[in-house]
């Protein structure tokens, strides 16, 4: 049965959905084992190289290759070239003598050549060949020195010098000297200078086999020297002086005059013994190795520490493999990274370093001799053995694809993850033992962490945890392994939220039965299951299974994550539906209100005012214009009507009229009917503000009187009166109440003379009948100049004596006869000014005018003479069917309508052949002319007053507008 996550799992892993396997699981042996059936060590190809005698030695370097023959001959190989070879004869340097070894530096330019008598005891002497010449010289002041071991400049870039290099002697001395292949020194010798720096006869009066120097990566100033004998690593560190001063390592060897240098012993009977250092490219020398008659003497080199520091850690001594004869001597040694390649006559082996075991074992064909040595390009890394008639080129395959293997079996597993170079089923190896082994020591939060990544099935692992009770091992297993899902693998995803889920809730349901709910450990446990809200899949898994997870949330009653989880979906309406039903109605309001939704206001309203009416009220202010109060109206007249919060809902009504001005009747009928009930003093300010017109007014008039008769607000009635122009009524309601009210509602109608006369007649009649007092009844005449004392005097009784009107008599007698007084000079003015009129008609009809010949119409500017035409005071002349034409678009419709029909009626007599008397038609017509003139002729067509009164009159009419807009389209 397949696992629920082999989905993840072949998707990782690049395979289908296959069966349940084992927690190592089978795809990761079956890829280790192909690892390991691969060769690290592949012989690349023979070199097709046939030498004529034996091979001695062998170097090379950046490329360049050196071997030297039997018959001391020497041949220079660029291997960029191999097939241009360079022969070099050193046997008139050689006569009695044998080579004893060769030395190349790094860049492949400085060959140093030493020359020993054939019976190995006499130094003869030491050779340098540049590679710009094949003509050997011999070194000077190197005579009586058999150099046995060459320490080169790393730093060199030169190729006409070797700059600063220690040599090491069969003495035991070590030398510091410079050589030049520059002409120009070949008369007196090629040596800069050459000067001992350090003797080791004192100590070990043997040969120094081998030199190596080094140079710390990040400063050229550090130094360290390791000088190799056939039983002790001598190892010299310190700074330099200078990189320009001679002998450059003299400051450094200075050091230990008067202190013995540090080395490292190994008992050998051998009277040699090799050193080679692994080169990391940039960064210097990282790791030696040392061979004796013991073994090979690995170790790290670290910088950093002073001249008395130990600059070699981690030493191990690795024992030569079984089979070995201990009585026949290598014949050489190469350093990698992880292994040794060591030659021995008959036989190559390689060993790692790391766990001492023979990882390749390599012969060459028996044709080729015995195997004489190996050497290694330390700029570009390739490895050539060669034997007496034969070189051999071996590359390193995928040296450190092991390694991870070999540190994790020794429990190592930083470094196994370190070497596991991104392999994913590796590391899934390595992740899986180490996180067993925490479990196994109970470190279950740490084994969580590494079980997560890798690829042991599900089930399985959180079995594991679930069997110790773990559970907040568990959490982290299953946060960790959520990070590895992707939103894509939902289901994976669901399973995994879900159950972290069910233990967040679960914790927060145990603190919270048991009391501790306002705790820290609370508070923590409630932020983690916040932070996993957070998480862009639980939001989307979320989502998808919004049902579940709420029955999940309600099944823990957790009422705080039900509403969080609800926010984060954006479903309000749960949100408040919740919060509500628990009587959490405050908490619902702010949800309301930072949400700022209108249906939720709309839907949920009525609920929050029956329950907190006063701050739902102040969170309908607080929206102000987002939301329409008549929609909310119905919420609000059931929140009157039901529950009795009419001073809260007067609140917000009162704040829809005078904020946000709004108008509906309904709302301010509503308005009107809880003043009634409630506050029955604001209705007649209320009025007030709303005006007297009552087609302003946003209140139903009727209604509003019906309200106000009800609770006894008399003064309001009589104002809706006013409003609703029942003046007179409003007048008598005034008076039952207070004159001056009726005296102040008898003075709205203002321009209404007669009405206004009329109110006041009312008031002056109910002042005389009803209070009986004259001298108020006088107050009224002076307050109204609209009546007289002769209007009011009916309302008097009989017994009243003049003496009290006297007064009043008087000043109106004088009034009546000042008006007489005022018409007789009015008749007097108007009688003038007829006069005057008069004489300017008669002088009007003597004026006339000049028409003349040339004379032409002022709007068709044809000559004037040839048609009928009017003639104006101004001078403007126009001919008759033009003006008549000009004039027409100034008319009003009324005007133009009538002109038409008298051009009608004119047409109508021109073609009348009825045989009615000429005498009659003439005078018809004439009084038609007369007319029409008087319409269109009356003025100026140019300077009249019904052209200035149309000066802003579009220049396109009404009419046109539309038929323009469709040809424009």
């Amino acid at each position: 049965m397949a696992t629920l996550f082999d989905q993840y799992e072949s998707q990782q892993q690049g395979l289908g959905g296959g069966p349940s396997q084992s927690i190592l699981g089978t795809t990761t042996f079956k890829n280790q084992k192909l690892e390991e059936e691969a060769a690290i060590f592949l012989k690349d190809r023979q070199v097709n190289f046939s030498p004529p005698h034996p091979i001695t030695h062998l170097v090379v370097s950046n490329r360049h290759l050196v071997l030297a023959m039997a018959n001391k001959t020497l041949i220079r190989i660029n291997l960029l070239q191999p097939n241009s070879l360079e022969e070099v004869d050193i046997s008139k340097f050689a006569l009695q003598a044998k080579i004893h070894n060769i030395f190349l530096d790094p860049l492949g330019q400085h060959l140093l050549i030493s020359v020993i008598s054939r019976d190995g005891s006499t130094p003869v002497d030491t050779l340098y060949l540049p590679l710009r010449t094949n003509k050997p010289k011999s070194t000077a002041k190197l005579k009586g020195h058999l150099i046995t071991s060459v320490g080169w400049n790393w730093k060199n870039q030169s190729e006409s010098s070797t700059g600063p290099i220690l040599v090491g002697t069969s003495k035991g001395s070590i030398l510091e000297m410079e050589l030049t292949s520059d002409e120009r020194f070949f008369q007196s010798g090629h040596e800069e200078y050459c000067k001992q720096v350090f003797d080791l006869k004192k100590d070990a009066p043997v040969a120094v086999t081998e030199i190596e120097v080094c140079n710390a990566p990040t400063d050229d100033l550090q130094c360290l020297v390791l000088c190799a004998t056939n039983d002790k690593l001598y190892q010299f560190a310190g700074r330099l002086k200078s990189m320009e001063e001679r002998p450059m390592y003299l400051s450094l060897f200075n050091n230990y005059l008067g202190l013995p240098p540090k080395f490292h012993i190994l008992p050998s009977s051998w009277k040699t013994s090799w050193l080679q250092l692994y080169q990391v490219p940039n960064k210097g020398p990282k790791h030696f190795a040392w061979m004796t008659e013991e073994g090979v003497c690995t170790g790290d080199i670290v910088w950093g520490g002073g001249a008395q520091d130990d600059m070699t850690v981690n030493k191990k001594l690795h024992t030569y493999p079984d089979g070995v004869d201990s009585s026949v001597l290598p014949c050489g040694l190469i350093l990698c990274e992880f292994h040794v390649l060591i030659v021995w006559p008959d036989k190559i082996r390689g060993m790692c370093i790391l766990n001492n075991q023979v990882v390749f074992e390599g012969v060459i064909p028996e044709e080729c001799g015995k195997l004489v040595g190996i050497s290694k390009d330390p700029i570009k890394g390739t490895i050539w053995v060669y034997a007496e008639r034969g070189v051999f080129k071996y590359k390193v395959d995928r040296e450190g694809r092991n390694v991870w293997r070999i540190y994790l079996d020794q429990g190592n597993y930083e470094l196994a993850k370190k070497h596991c170079n991104a392999d994913p089923a590796c590391l899934s190896v390595v992740l899986l033992q180490e996180a067993q082994d925490l479990f196994q020591k109970k470190e279950y939060l740490q084994s969580a962490m590494l079980f997560a990544k890798t690829l042991a099935s599900f089930e399985e692992i959180t079995l594991k945890f679930v069997e110790v009770e773990e559970e907040e091992a568990l959490k982290i297993y299953l946060h960790e392994k959520l990070d590895g899902l992707k939103k894509s693998e939902q289901t994976q995803v669901t399973l995994v939220v879900m159950w972290l889920l069910e233990l967040y809730l679960k914790q927060l349901g145990n603190l919270r039965d048991s009391g501790k709910r306002h705790t820290q450990d609370y508070s923590n446990c409630d932020e983690q299951l916040k932070t996993l809200f957070r998480d862009p899949k639980v939001q989307q898994c979320v989502r998808n299974n919004s049902t579940a997870i709420y029955e999940l949330l309600s099944s823990h009653d957790d009422q705080d994550n039900y509403v969080n989880v609800c926010l984060m979906l954006k479903d309000y309406d749960r949100v408040l539906r919740h919060l509500m039903r628990h009587g959490r109605h405050i908490e619902a309001l702010e949800v309301m209100t930072n949400q700022g939704s209108e249906q939720l206001f709309y839907q949920h309203i009525p609920a929050l005012l029956q329950a907190i009416p006063r701050a739902a009220v102040d969170a309908l202010i607080a929206q102000g214009r987002r939301l329409n109060p008549i929609k909310l109206l119905p919420s609000l007249v059931h929140c009157h009507t039901a529950h009795g919060n009419g001073a809260d809902v007067l609140r917000y009504l009162e704040y829809c009229v005078d904020k946000l001005d709004v108008t509906d009747q309904v709302l301010h009928n509503f308005l009107i009917t809880l003043y009634a009930s409630q506050a029955p003093k604001k209705l007649l300010p209320y009025f007030k503000l709303q005006g007297d017109d009552s087609q302003s007014v946003s209140y139903d008039v009727k209604f509003a009187l019906r309200e106000c008769m009800s609770v006894g607000e008399e003064q309001a009635c009589v104002h809706i009166l006013t409003t609703m122009g029942l003046y007179q009524e409003a007048v008598e309601l005034a008076l039952r109440l207070d004159t001056n009210l009726a005296k102040a509602t008898a003075n709205r109608p203002k321009y209404d003379q007669d009405l206004r006369k009329k109110l006041w007649l009312m008031i002056a009649a109910h002042v005389v009948q009803k209070e009986q007092d004259v001298s108020r009844a006088m107050e009224v005449l002076k307050e109204c100049d609209l009546i007289k004392i002769e209007d009011i005097l009916p309302f008097f009784p009989d017994f009243v004596t003049i003496d009290q009107f006297k007064d009043a008599i008087c000043s109106s007698l004088q009034e009546y006869n000042q008006h007489i007084e005022d018409l007789k000079t009015e008749m007097e003015d108007a009688s003038k000014a007829a006069e005057n009129i008069r004489k300017d008609i008669q002088k009007f009809k003597q004026k006339y005018s000049y028409v003349h010949a040339q004379d032409r119409c002022c709007e068709c500017n044809y000559p004037l003479l040839t048609r009928p035409f009017y003639l104006f005071p101004c001078s403007h002349k126009f001919h008759q069917d033009c003006l008549l034409d000009a004039v027409m678009n100034y008319l009003s419709d009324v005007k133009a309508k009538k002109v038409s029909e008298l051009k009608g009626k004119l047409l109508a007599i021109s073609n009348d052949e009825s045989g009615t008397g000429a005498g009659g038609l003439w005078g018809d017509r004439e009084q038609i002319r007369a007319e029409i003139d008087g319409i269109v002729a009356g003025e100026c067509l140019y300077c009249g007053d019904n052209v200035v009164a149309n000066v802003d009159s579009p220049f396109i009419s009404d009419k046109e507008w539309d038929a323009m807009m469709l040809e424009w389209q």
